[in-house]
């Protein structure tokens, strides 16, 4: 396996450092045979790694610049959030979290408690807290309909401390989550409790795309800030758009 992979890095170094690049070029460069050549290189254009021209020459295949691409767009997707979590701190006065659904499980993209990004690793924070805080709330309700069943599923129904509107049976609960959904907003403020967290969702591109929740935590006493926490986080959520 390891000559395999020290053929296929040769391989590829050379079609980079030429911009045609023939098969007979590669046989003569790598001392292959021109059959085994041949199976090697029809693996790397259907895999994506070379690709094969109408004149049967190669060059460097689409797949790098998926990958390039993709790691682009997540880049660029992290800095907003980091920039939409920021904004909403200094406007706010409290605590931002950003947050999805990874693997069926809550994570946590940016907490602004910290200004750090949260490693997405299987001991992250709240990674099954979905009824206890807005945001898990926010994200419960807008998953698709198949994995808010099975994540239900999976967790229980929420208890009568931490939901009680929630808590009696499965059709309360979805009930609640489908409240969530048409005002796409949740809050949570519990007896004696001394925090306020209220969350949105972020606008998908499709149905069954993951959602993305943004939430505010602040004082319970911040709790008539309810209209100005919406303002901001609707506001910020349209910037996903």
């Amino acid at each position: 396996m390891g000559l395999v992979i020290k053929k296929t890095v040769q391989v590829l170094k050379l079609v980079a450092s030429q911009e045609h690049c023939t098969l007979k070029t590669l046989c003569t460069a790598t001392g292959s045979k021109k059959s085994a050549l041949c199976q090697m290189l029809r693996s790397m254009v259907e895999t994506g790694l070379l690709l094969r021209d109408s004149k049967g020459e190669y060059h460097i295949g689409p797949l790098f610049s998926d990958l390039s691409g993709e790691r682009d767009e997540k880049l660029r997707q992290q800095k907003l959030i980091e920039s939409i979590a920021v904004d909403i701190t200094t406007a706010s006065g409290g605590n931002v979290t950003v947050a999805t659904i990874r693997d069926s499980k809550y994570r946590r993209l940016f907490s602004c408690c910290t200004f750090r990004v949260t490693r997405l690793t299987p001991t992250a924070p709240d990674e099954e807290n979905f009824y206890g805080n807005a945001t898990g709330r926010v994200l419960l309700a807008n998953a698709p309909a198949s994995l808010r069943l099975r994540i239900i599923d999976n967790l229980g129904l929420p208890s009568e401390q931490e939901w009680p509107e929630a808590s009696a049976d499965q059709e309360s609960l979805l009930a609640e989550l489908e409240k969530i959904r048409r005002q796409n907003y949740a809050e949570v403020c519990r007896r004696n409790a001394s925090n306020y967290y209220i969350a949105c969702a972020a606008p998908r591109e499709t149905p069954e795309a993951m959602p993305l929740a943004i939430g505010i935590g602040s004082r319970a006493a911040d709790k008539n800030k309810k209209e100005k926490f919406l303002e901001l986080l609707h506001q910020a959520a349209q910037r996903f758009e």
